[in-house]
């Protein structure tokens, strides 16, 4: 059995043609093995299964059932990944123009709208857009009232993108941050010399970060704990927006609270 987030993920993993991956995909036999959302009507279900069962050649047969049903994740992914990126983006910015009527949509509809947005946003930061990809990034987390970690990272990872202090500071009293959040932000505090709020941030990530303490002297955390070794991989994995700070963990040695 597989499903669209499994299409999407297999998909991302393959190194052959992705057209020809999707055209042996999409026919009438995998139908019967993929399982379709519950909450999708009559008419959407429908769409579906068109992708699967019809005869037209894919791009003519993605853009046949978005006409029917503009929603139908299978047959935007297929135009999303078939289509030249001039088309696809002008689609993406149709589809982010109908945001305020977000409030009349389906529960199922206004789910694959977000996925589309989401979507959208992967468009613009692979085409390193990053300040459109932060309008689309707040509208989606606004919409769907999305305070997910994984939202929460990504919008973090795009203001330290642009260096966007007072906004990324903002985000940081909007929303509870983890020690992803927390170390983006202080590198990107420090890079505008605004010591005085980057030791505010500090302070706040080791009250309520466990193991933040062990920071600047990371050799001392036990990586055959589980969480100590999550925490562990997570700075390692910011080794290279910590670097652009000269002497990032001789600050924060200097800068921790004395006991």
């Amino acid at each position: 059995m597989t499903d669209f987030e499994t299409l999407v993920k297999d998909s991302a993993s393959r190194t052959d043609d992705l057209k020809e991956y999707l055209n042996n995909f999409f026919v009438k036999q995998n139908f019967h093995s993929y399982l379709c959302p519950t909450d999708l009507d009559k008419e959407e279900y429908k769409a579906v299964k068109t992708m699967f069962e019809s005869r037209k050649e894919l791009g003519k047969r993605a853009r046949s059932v978005l006409d029917i049903d503009p929603f139908c994740l299978e047959a935007f992914f297929t135009y999303f990944i078939i289509t030249e990126d001039i088309y696809v983006y002008h689609s993406f910015r149709e589809y982010f123009s109908h945001a305020e009527e977000y409030a009349e949509l389906t529960p199922s509809q206004k789910r694959r709208y977000l996925r589309i947005l989401d979507f959208f946003v992967e468009f613009l930061l692979s085409i390193h857009n990053i300040t459109e990809a932060i309008k689309v990034q707040r509208m989606i987390m606004r919409l769907g009232n999305d305070e997910s970690p994984h939202m929460i990272n990504r919008l973090s990872y795009m203001y330290m993108m642009t260096e966007n202090d007072e906004e990324f500071y903002r985000h940081y009293l909007s929303y509870d941050f983890d020690e992803y959040d927390y170390l983006l932000l202080i590198v990107t505090l420090l890079k505008h010399e605004d010591e005085f709020r980057a030791r505010e941030v500090l302070n706040d990530m080791l009250s309520k970060i466990e193991y933040a303490d062990y920071l600047d002297h990371l050799w001392d955390l036990d990586l055959n704990d589980p969480e100590q070794k999550d925490f562990y991989q997570t700075v390692n994995g910011c080794e290279l927006q910590i670097d652009s700070v000269f002497d990032f963990f001789g600050w924060v040695n200097q800068n921790k609270p004395r006991a």
